[in-house]
């Protein structure tokens, strides 16, 4: 179990050690730490946050993967952005859950985890959806971005050498993919993906 806050490590330490068939075998502050720990008492699951003094929870996590396959990693953090998720799921991690997260909630994941399985949150979950099902292609993040610069379909098409009819094909399927009706969700996602900038 890794963590650089001390509270934070106090309070996981109370609620596992209350836990029958859950063994606490070490305790890291820190990712080099972690991976110290990992090597010599290979536990079969580590529980690491992610935001931690040199190396952090998810570069951690990779070596973890790499080096140790058998050790299955679960990220307990405050961070519920899309970007840590992705890179948390990259680096091998098996499960994903919030700090506020029920004291139920990070038990049944570290046992769900421990059983070979993955489990991430409710929360984290709805995130990943969003994203499989929010992708879009690259022709339509071109028209979304031409869309944000005021110009029209008839404009766009002439710009990507493309036809009207097909220009307003793409728009469709990117309100039905961003699950939105409206321009400040297309804007909410083009921020949220650094496609426009504000001056």
């Amino acid at each position: 179990m890794a963590d650089d806050h001390p509270l934070v490590l106090e309070g996981l330490r109370y609620r596992l050690e209350a836990q029958q068939g859950v063994d606490l075998v070490g305790v890291a502050n820190s990712g080099q730490e972690l991976l110290a720990l990992a090597q010599e008492l290979q536990p079969d699951v580590v529980v690491t946050d992610i935001t931690m003094p040199g190396l952090s929870g998810l570069e951690a996590c990779k070596i973890l993967h790499e080096t140790y396959p058998d050790i299955r990693v679960l990220v307990l953090t405050m961070h519920d952005n899309e970007e840590y998720i992705r890179r948390a799921v990259a680096c091998g991690a098996a499960g994903y859950v919030l700090k506020d997260a029920s004291a139920e909630q990070m038990v049944f994941a570290l046992r769900e985890v421990a059983s070979g399985r993955s489990h991430f949150g409710s929360s984290v979950s709805r995130v990943l959806l969003e994203e499989k099902e929010g992708r879009l292609t690259q022709r339509e993040t071109d028209i979304l971005k031409l869309m944000f610069e005021g110009m029209s379909s008839r404009d766009i098409g002439e710009a990507l050498a493309i036809s009207t009819r097909t220009v307003e094909s793409h728009r469709s399927n990117i309100y039905r993919k961003l699950n939105t009706n409206s321009l400040a969700g297309l804007f909410r996602y083009a921020m949220r993906h650094g496609l426009i900038e504000l001056e």
